[in-house]
């Protein structure tokens, strides 16, 4: 089967008339060549033409050769118009006239190629979105990791950090004891201590900031987030003179910690007017919505701003027409989010001061450098730190005008449920927090002694190291209250050195607890014995209980472990 029997029909079109040279090959094309032939023989044979090639004897060939000439053309043309295609065969390679199309077919014809266009831009407009989301989430685990490294790169800094203050403070203690107290030197060490006690302080806040554990999250109302942060700065020590809080109606419910949040958004105002003064003309608005909707009514602002100048969610190229520039340090998650966002109307804040106000580190660099105190019920969580326990994310957005914004997403739940009536605020109660136990490691390999501090400190005690048995009854000879439980490795309890060391502590004080390795039962001077492998945390619950009931209680809360 040829191609052409599957190809559309065609209209008959009748084949153009052929020259007359060409109609009839049977006949004339045979016949022409034969009476040249014959003319030019005759030429050269007939008698009676004897008297003109006397006369002109080149005459007769000359014509014989053109009659010669003209019987060959005439068999060419012959041969070849027995090569031509005929009839049927020149009507299928002439070429012919398309059919002109109905309107409806055209019709449907433009129809075809408008579904065919709307799935191909559908395809690639499905592809951009999954690059896009990629690219997102490629660029939340580059933010992540980042942070994972600073914070890990903060808490050995601090540790190395801690144990030479150690050692600093021991020393100055010897000094300001054996010098006289009216001595200049003892000046100098009392001095070396009293910045030992200020710094150790921060280093705690500084770990404890770089943790990001997760938060314990709970299905919230957006509304009462905002009530618990304006309760919160009714009473803060630094209090804005312009406050504004705006909720959106249709804003989702988050999942969220509500009290962390709360005071993360109050702790943004407080030291905002903190940094900048009291008599800075500030205005500052708190508001909540949705991150996939525009951003609402605007804080107080100009009419420039309502008339859409206000940055809304889509922080691309709305912000960025508008004059803004954004700053993505936590990009968020694919997803509905609440929007939580502090606008700063006014004079634009300074690059540091705003990544001082987000950032864990800084922040507790910044507090540090003022001599500002923690607070009885905590320090402000920071909005970076705040966004990660959530899952969420962080933007900053400034303008050389109109001011900045910091805004928080927070993932949520979706539809929205019908909100109560907002009850009063009812600021939280201030928990006094337990006191720190203070902890003496004895453990002469250093990296077992980092572990054992670390263990410790994250469950709430403060750790001090000593890799020297003589350093260790040094400093409790030295300050014998000072430490509530001392406790000796594995590498120096199974030596008679580590369990001489006990009884000599005891010696210079008899309910000072010690914890020691390698058995199943206290023995000696040992008020804890517990078995290797380390257990970091039945540890902690052994040298708590120890420090709270005796050595009953610690080996009941050693063996829960």
């Amino acid at each position: 089967m040829s191609p052409s029997d599957h190809s559309l029909p065609r209209p008959t079109v009748p084949p153009a008339p052929a020259p007359a040279a060409g109609r009839d090959t049977s006949g004339n094309a045979v016949a022409a060549p034969a009476l040249a032939a014959l003319a030019g023989a005759a030429v050269l044979l007939l008698p009676v033409l004897d008297p003109l090639s006397g006369a002109a004897p080149w005459a007769l060939p000359l014509v014989a050769a053109g009659t010669g000439a003209a019987a060959g053309l005439a068999l060419f043309r012959g041969w070849a118009a027995h090569r031509r295609p005929a009839g049927p065969v020149q009507q299928r390679l002439a070429p012919t006239t398309p059919p002109t199309a109905s309107p409806l077919a055209e019709q449907g014809n433009a129809q075809a190629r408008s579904a065919a266009d709307a799935a191909r831009i559908a395809a690639l407009e499905e592809a951009l979105h999954e690059m896009r989301l990629r690219m997102s989430a490629a660029l939340r685990a580059q933010q992540m990791a980042a942070m994972d490294a600073r914070a890990e790169l903060a808490c050995t800094i601090v540790h190395d950090l801690n144990n030479a203050l150690g050692a600093v403070a021991g020393y100055a203690d010897f000094l300001a004891a054996d010098l006289p107290a009216d001595s200049p030197q003892a000046d100098y060490a009392e001095r070396i201590l009293k910045a030992v006690q200020r710094a150790r302080p921060e280093f705690r806040r500084l770990v404890t900031a770089a943790r990001m554990e997760p938060a314990a999250v709970v299905q919230e109302r957006a509304g009462k987030v905002l009530d618990e942060a304006a309760a919160l700065l009714r009473t803060a020590s630094a209090t804005p003179a312009c406050l504004a809080v705006r909720l959106d109606p249709a804003a989702p419910d988050p999942l969220c910690d509500a009290g962390m949040l709360a005071r993360t958004l109050a702790g943004l105002v407080a030291e905002i007017v903190l940094a900048t003064g009291a008599g800075t003309d500030l205005r500052f608005c708190l508001r909540s919505g949705s991150s996939g909707l525009p951003g609402g009514p605007p804080c107080g602002g100009s009419h420039r701003e309502a008339a859409g100048g206000d940055p809304d969610s889509r922080e691309g190229e709305d912000a960025a027409g508008a004059g803004w520039h954004v700053r993505r340090l936590l990009q968020p998650r694919e997803g509905l989010h609440t929007l939580f966002e502090l606008r700063v109307n006014g004079a634009p804040l300074a690059d540091d001061l705003l990544f001082a106000l987000v950032d864990p580190l800084l922040s507790v660099r910044t507090r540090y450098r003022r001599g500002q105190p923690a607070r009885e019920d905590g320090d402000w969580p920071t909005a970076l730190s705040t966004a990660r326990r959530h899952d969420g994310g962080l933007s900053l957005l400034t303008h050389p005008v109109e001011g900045a914004a910091i805004r928080l997403y927070i993932p949520a739940v979706s539809p929205p449920r019908p909100e109560p009536a907002p009850a009063a605020p009812v600021p939280p109660l201030r928990q006094r927090k337990a006191p720190v136990l203070q902890v003496l490691v004895v453990e002469a390999d250093p990296a077992s002694g980092d572990r054992f501090q670390t263990g410790l400190e994250r469950q709430g005690f403060e750790v001090s190291v000593c890799d020297d048995l003589r350093d260790a009854l040094d400093v409790v000879a030295e300050e014998p209250g000072f430490f509530d439980a001392v406790v000796i490795g594995p590498g120096l309890s199974a030596l008679p050195a580590g369990m001489a060391l006990a009884g000599r502590i005891k010696e210079l004080r008899s309910d000072l607890p010690c914890v020691l390795y390698g058995g199943e039962a206290p023995c000696g001077p040992a008020d804890l014995v517990l078995p290797t492998p380390v257990d970091l945390p039945r540890l902690a619950r052994g040298v708590a209980a120890l420090a709270a009931g005796g050595p009953d209680r610690a080996r009941a809360g050693g063996e829960r472990g």
